[in-house]
């Protein structure tokens, strides 16, 4: 009994030194590959924030078009832009 408890003594050991010396052989590489994983993930959130962004701004826009799509959709987009019909005259107020 003596003998099976030391062996089982020295390969728990054995078994301890092999997970300490994995554990320290794989640390640098593991820091590094959390360090890619969070500059990733940052850059990830970043990207979908301007997708949703972008696709806020498109959805503005096809309302848009499709608005000037119509006769008084664009007319009142022409007197946004200041346009005239012929034989209109701007309105000028005179201030003193």
């Amino acid at each position: 009994m003596a003998r099976t408890g030391r062996a089982y003594g020295v390969w728990s050991v054995a078994v301890w030194l092999l997970a300490v010396g994995l554990l320290l052989g794989t640390t640098p590489s593991t820091a590094r590959h959390l360090a890619q994983w969070r500059t990733l993930r940052a850059e990830n959130t970043q990207l979908e924030q301007r997708l949703a962004h972008l696709r806020a701004e498109q959805r503005d826009l096809e309302a848009e078009l499709q608005r000037v799509q119509t006769d008084l959709g664009r007319e009142a987009l022409a007197r946004q832009r200041g346009w005239l019909r012929k034989g209109e005259e701007p309105l000028r107020i005179d201030r003193p």
